[in-house]
Formats: C-alpha cells, structure tokens, sequence
C-alpha cells in the first residue's frame, strides 16, 4: 500500500485468505487498505474494500470511516463524504477532530455550496 500498488496488496490479501482459510482479518487490516486507497485517489476501491469489510462481519470504525471520507474528498465526492458521515453517526461512532477538519478541508477545496459551508459551520459549533 505504501509503493501505491491496489492491485498487488489485494491479491496479496486474496492468496492468504486462499491459502489460510481459518485466518481471521480484521479492521487494522482493511483501515490500511482503505488508507492506501484514499492516498492513491481510488474511491471505487476503497468503497469495495468497505463492502467486503462488512460482509466479513468487521465493523468499521472511527479509522475506516475518516478514511472513507477522505477518499471521496480527494475524489471530489462530497454528497459521498456525507454520506459516510450520516453511516458514521447512525452507527453511533462519534466524529473527532480528523473526520471535521478533513470535511471542512472538503467544502473547501471543492468550492461547494453556500448549503455545504453552512454544515461547515454547524460542524465548528
């Protein structure tokens, strides 16, 4: 994930799971795939990532989603990152100061909406 090759670090993680069945992977694991994801700009990845995290039964946590979140920033996908956010809260993960300043980061960097900077502002309350 650090040289930026998705694709070698997934089949990476499908040859263990192959050869070691009864290996249980769990958040740190998909955290750094998520992570790798969000620096190389790669948010279809990262949300498969997500997807096969949840259909392992591994909750995300408060990592996964910030990480989560600043893919879809640096993917310019706000309406996604705001999503995430919404998931973050249903799932009663509280946000800390790296999931607010990474959406305000977002709102500006994007040139968003009056309505994106008013939940900017909402945030810094």
């Amino acid at each position: 994930m650090n040289a930026g090759d998705i694709d070698r670090a997934h089949n990476l993680l499908k040859e263990i799971k192959s050869s070691s069945p009864d290996l249980k992977l769990d958040e740190i694991t998909y955290n750094t795939l998520i992570k790798g994801c969000s620096k190389a700009r790669k948010l279809n990845q990262a949300i498969s990532f997500y997807e096969e995290m949840r259909a392992s039964n591994i909750k995300p946590n408060r990592i996964t989603y910030n990480s989560l979140i600043d893919t879809c920033v640096k993917t310019r996908k706000m309406y996604r990152a705001w999503q995430f956010y919404d998931e973050m809260i249903k799932n009663s993960i509280i946000p800390d100061n790296f999931t607010y300043s990474i959406l305000i980061n977002g709102i500006k960097s994007n040139n968003n909406r009056k309505r994106e900077l008013l939940k900017a502002i909402s945030l810094l309350e």
